[in-house]
């Protein structure tokens, strides 16, 4: 079953305003134009066309149909391919960046371990992976932003907010990375504290 299925159409209005400033930077943490950028779970290619029209070679990739409808139909110029993060049907060391966007916190822990172990095959020996997801903690995190993450995650049902509360719980992007023998620095912040994009190598 596609659970993104009945949001597709809805995705870009809903969260477009908030992650373009993300995928600007993280579009211009991948390379020089030519560079390969995996984007893995790319959703409707919001972060997919946005490297494209920088001039990188994208390729996205997502589980969702529907998702991937929305991306060809509106991004055209990435290739989309239509396949399971956590076992990619793609060769290794075969891209310069591999970036994952507001995922990992939405999969069961050991789905997301896998996700980041697969980026870490696919990538180049000198490559990149680039993460933007939310922060577990932090100082300074606007009040009124995480009552509205908190209150989206609930409203994306009752599987993700439970997989948003474990991620939390567990320290988020940071332990993943450890568990996966990956080093994490927070190159950028956003959205008044709650979410950090993480150059990994």
């Amino acid at each position: 079953m596609d659970e993104y299925g009945r949001i597709a159409r809805l995705y870009d209005p809903l969260v477009g305003p908030a992650l373009r400033p993300i995928h600007r930077a993280m579009a211009g943490l991948a390379g020089a134009p030519g560079s390969a950028l995996l984007d893995l779970c790319c959703g409707t290619g919001l972060l997919a066309g946005i490297g494209a029209r920088a001039g990188l070679d994208v390729t996205g990739v997502d589980l969702s149909p529907h998702m991937l409808a929305v991306a060809e139909a509106k991004r055209p110029g990435p290739a989309y391919l239509l396949a399971d993060a956590a076992n990619l049907p793609l060769p290794d060391n075969r891209f310069d960046a591999v970036a994952v966007s507001f995922a990992l916190h939405e999969k069961p822990l050991y789905i997301a371990a896998a996700i980041l172990a697969e980026a870490r095959r696919v990538l180049k020996d000198h490559g990149r992976i680039l993460v933007a997801d939310y922060l577990a903690s932090g100082p300074g995190r606007g009040w009124l932003t995480g009552r509205t993450i908190h209150l989206v995650e609930r409203l994306a049902g009752q599987d993700h907010h439970a997989c948003f509360r474990r991620y939390m719980a567990a320290g988020g992007a940071e332990t993943l990375f450890t568990r996966a023998g990956l080093s994490g620095r927070i190159k950028q912040t956003f959205l008044h504290g709650w979410a950090g994009l993480y150059a990994v190598r």
